[in-house]
């Protein structure tokens, strides 16, 4: 347990420079501590978490084009919804969700990329800015990565273009989620009144 404790220790001491000022702050203490007293159960536990924090990965990044247009249609939908959505899929069928994140998140204005799956099994893919700069979690596989960056290029460019592709591919709408059965609907792959409320044509 001692020698367990001392290699502890040790990591945490060569983490801090990777740490921010603040946790530099509370890692020095914890070592202080571990020196003269010893640490509590409570204290171990956050001495691992601050060395895994500073070694994992940093989110990778990349630039998907300009976004300002793409946070110009949730901005419009916003005025009518609560939580505006769109949900989009990679080739192989996966389910990719964009949101817009709220004045009080980590990162107000920029688009969240997520599986869209409910909060116990949501997976966060990263976030956009409105120049485009696709900042990707370091979770994310490189094959994901790639298919992400691909979808988001092509949302980018031509929002309506790849709504229609979803919308006809899987016979729902990627602004709703409701099943597309008006002929006129399922032609241009999404319906009149989520076009009207994300500011996209239709017929």
């Amino acid at each position: 347990m001692q020698n367990e404790m001392m290699e502890l220790i040790a990591s945490l001491a060569n983490a801090m420079p990777k740490l921010p000022t603040r946790s530099q702050d509370f890692a020095r203490s914890l070592i202080e501590q571990a020196q003269t007293r010893g640490l509590t159960e409570k204290q171990i536990y956050w001495a691992r978490k601050l060395v895994s924090d500073a070694t994992v990965s940093k989110p990778a990044a990349a630039n998907v084009g300009d976004f300002r247009g793409v946070i110009a249609l949730f901005a419009n939908a916003a005025t009518r919804l609560k939580h505006p959505k769109v949900r989009l899929q990679l080739a192989d069928g996966s389910p990719v969700a964009l949101s817009l994140a709220g004045a009080n998140s980590k990162a107000p204005g920029t688009v969240n990329v997520t599986n869209g799956k409910p909060f116990a099994s949501s997976v966060w893919y990263g976030r956009v800015d409105p120049t485009g700069r696709w900042e990707m979690s370091g979770k994310v596989d490189p094959a994901t990565a790639s298919a992400l960056t691909a979808l988001l290029v092509n949302f980018a460019n031509n929002p309506a273009k790849v709504a229609s592709a979803y919308g006809r591919q899987t016979g729902s709408c990627c602004f709703c989620a409701r099943e597309l059965t008006d002929a006129r609907s399922v032609s241009v792959g999404y319906g009149p009144q989520c076009a009207d409320k994300f500011s996209l044509p239709w017929g």
